[in-house]
């Protein structure tokens, strides 16, 4: 029976670890609890921040001792 809650609170454990910015601002900001499996869904958290300014995020740098991404509001192309 304990094996059947270890099972049924794993899945728990990984949607508790969500990403969150930091520092955010118009001209960019920080995103913190950044994995390669949450990369995606961290730049679209970064575009929705720069599009309240109407702009643009990019990347500036990406840290994997700390899970964290900066990135920069510009100017669409």
């Amino acid at each position: 029976m304990r094996f059947l809650y270890l099972l049924l609170l794993a899945p728990l454990a990984a949607c508790s670890y969500t990403t969150y910015l930091s520092d955010a601002d118009e001209h960019g900001g920080t995103i913190n609890l950044v994995t390669e499996l949450s990369r995606d869904s961290a730049l679209e958290k970064a575009n929705d921040h720069c599009a309240q300014y109407k702009l643009v995020a990019r990347i500036v740098s990406s840290d994997p001792a700390s899970n964290s991404m900066r990135f920069a509001c510009q100017p669409p192309p």
